[in-house]
């Protein structure tokens, strides 16, 4: 064979197989606590969101939650906390657009 084509075959393989990564059960995890924060925005249940934010904290203090995943959950719950329901539906939901855990269909 000749080298362009083994390179080509090598290409082709990293890119099929960086593709079909699997989500871990980590990253089902961190989307239940994101969708549950979602839900309990969309609900108005500022109880909840206490519940919501413990949650936040033991992931990350297990190390399942970057700190910046962290920082954006729980800046998403303060800003429920303050009232401020549709801005922080909006921004979990973009949240969740930029860091799908989980891709749809998964």
């Amino acid at each position: 064979m000749k080298t362009a084509q083994i390179l080509s075959i090598l290409i082709t393989l990293v890119l099929v197989a960086s593709g079909c990564r699997r989500p871990t059960q980590e990253d089902r995890d961190n989307r239940r606590l994101l969708d549950a924060i979602l839900t309990t925005i969309t609900i108005k249940n500022a109880r909840l969101l206490d519940d919501n934010e413990q949650w936040a904290q033991s992931r990350h203090d297990a190390g399942q939650l970057t700190d910046g995943e962290f920082d954006s959950m729980t800046a998403i719950i303060a800003k429920a906390r303050r009232g401020d329901w549709s801005r922080a539906e909006a921004d979990g939901y973009a949240f969740r657009k930029k860091r799908p855990f989980v891709r749809e269909g998964q």
